[in-house]
């Protein structure tokens, strides 16, 4: 019995993801566009979105499709209707709380329904700001999504939604809410339980809408009723308990013991792993870790004792780059005629074999050259510092910062006593009393890891030492080895990483005020669309 009560509960109809896609127009009209993945079993007819308190406002427009692109025919909305008569209908029904926009679910499986439908004044103006306070779906409504994500963004170039001048609070569910690239998003955290729902206000500066419906009053008397009996509030009068005084003690060994301790288990650690890696160390010639510069690079951080390093990393990765033929440098006239060297980007080889970060860096150089393939410092600057290309710079800086604790190397010492014996090998590198061919063969990967240790300079004049002729004969090594390689290619890419980091710290940063985690526990009073219902029937 118990497990026919389970199969049952399986049974029911799912809604995997909810994707809602809000347009608003300057007059303050919202075209919504709705898309949900469905498994849809032989319970019910009809699956609808329940809309009411809605005021002023209108729905028009209604569109469904599904996953075969199927257009729904668009008819007077029978809700005892049979299912297979609403199967590829959709329909308007006007009830004494507002509107349920309807559609059938035909056949069972695995399915994805489309709406779209417009509100009229969704944003309405007051004294002092423009804004809009709307229910997306309803407490209960049933399924629930197991996620969901709003995109709300404007009709026009001109409405740009941004945390300097715009602001964004979400009710009744787990999520967080941000603004990216002139937008606001919302999404859920986890599923939506039986009580969730999802509430979301935005304020807008007078002048960005002219909206056509206007309500008495301010919007901060409307926020004032929304975020009542939220947790963006607290009442600061109320006294505090012996309890609150435990959980502040609580809260500072937390806040500032914790870290005290964790820091010295680090160094203590630390410490520990580098003293067996050092013990009888010996020289290592070959290359470690399959040539992966980021996992040898990875190694290093852990074993640091403050901080990670990345630009020796990423100045390793641009050697590499120039050793397998990716990059040459060669002299062009500039537009005032003189000559100055510049990166010319070529062909990577095997390129899908290649590690991710070194796909990255390729990657953008290639974007930010253009058609000629010559990449100069300014573009690459351009390039990195353009709002349309923070996606792929945000990807380039979160693929730099990996990092790997120093626990993960507990059963690979024999790889990590590799690295540092290259690192030895290469400090010491003067000290040989045999070079032979096949080793010489070695030091442009020698000149790589030397400049991912941070030894490059040490590394290149012992060389030089070693074999003056070497440098002349080897126009790549000549290249890698260039004091002016250094400073032209790196230094840009640097300063631009650096300035990528800030920008990605600064707008999550700029999320947390601007919005961040939604209220779970309440709030969103007085909001359009509430008590509507929806889901499955």
């Amino acid at each position: 019995m118990l497990l026919g009560i389970a199969m049952e509960g399986l049974a029911r109809p799912q809604l995997h993801n909810l994707d809602i896609r809000v347009v608003l127009s300057k007059n303050g009209d919202a075209r919504i566009t709705e898309t949900r993945q469905m498994t849809i079993d032989d319970e019910g007819t009809e699956c609808y979105i329940g809309l009411a308190n809605l005021g002023a406002s209108q729905i028009l427009d209604m569109n469904v499709s599904d996953e075969t692109g199927a257009q729904y025919a668009y008819v007077d909305w029978d809700v005892d209707e049979s299912r297979s008569w609403k199967n590829q209908r959709c329909g308007i029904l006007t009830t004494s709380k507002g509107y349920e926009l309807c559609w059938g679910l035909g056949s069972e499986g695995e399915r994805t329904y489309t709406t779209s439908y417009t509100i009229t004044g969704l944003v309405r103006g007051y004294s002092d700001a423009n804004a809009m306070r709307h229910v997306f779906l309803n407490a209960s409504v049933n399924p629930k999504p197991e996620h969901a994500k709003i995109t709300i963004v404007g009709e026009d170039s001109t409405m740009v939604f941004a945390a300097d001048s715009c602001g964004i609070w979400g009710f009744r569910f787990d999520g967080n809410l941000w603004f990216e690239n002139g937008t606001i998003v919302v999404e859920t955290a986890q599923p939506m339980n039986s009580e969730a729902a999802l509430f979301v206000m935005a304020r807008f500066p007078q002048g960005m809408f002219e909206p056509s419906v206007t309500e008495d009053g301010t919007f901060e008397d409307k926020k004032a009723e929304a975020l009542e009996g939220s947790d963006y509030t607290s009442d600061d009068e109320e006294e505090l308990s012996w309890f609150d005084y435990l959980v502040m003690i609580g809260s500072f060994i937390v806040v500032v013991l914790v870290p005290i301790v964790c820091w010295i288990w680090r160094m203590v650690s630390v410490w520990r792993a580098r003293r067996r890696i050092n013990k009888d160390l010996l020289w290592y010639r070959d290359i470690p870790m399959n040539g992966n510069l980021q996992q040898a690079n990875d190694v290093l951080n852990a074993h640091r004792y403050f901080g990670s390093d990345y630009n020796n990393l990423m100045s390793a990765c641009i050697l590499k780059l120039i050793n397998q033929g990716a990059i040459t440098i060669e002299t062009r006239p500039n537009k005032k005629g003189k000559m100055e060297p510049n990166f010319v980007i070529h062909e990577l080889k095997n390129q899908e074999k290649q590690p991710v970060l070194m796909r990255h860096i390729y990657s953008i150089f290639k974007q930010a050259a253009g058609d000629d393939t010559v990449l100069e410092p300014k573009e690459l600057k351009q390039f990195m510092s353009s709002n349309k290309n923070q996606g792929i710079t945000d990807n380039f800086v979160s693929t730099l910062h990996s990092s790997t604790k120093l626990s993960a190397y507990k059963n690979r010492e024999e790889e990590v006593r590799q690295l540092y014996g290259l690192r030895k090998f290469l400090k010491e590198f003067t000290l040989m009393n045999e070079r032979g061919v096949g080793e010489v063969k070695l030091w442009k990967d020698y000149m790589i890891y030397a400049t991912l240790f941070g030894i490059a300079d040490q590394v290149i004049r012992d060389m030089k030492k070693i074999n003056p002729e070497y440098f002349n004969m080897d126009q790549v090594a000549s290249q890698m080895a260039d004091d002016m390689t250094l400073p032209i290619i790196y230094s840009t890419l640097h300063r631009s990483t650096s300035r990528a980091v800030s920008d990605k710290a600064a707008r999550e940063m700029r999320a947390n005020g601007g919005g961040g985690h939604s209220s779970w526990g309440g709030g969103g009073g007085g909001f359009s669309g509430f008590g509507g219902g929806g889901g499955v029937r």
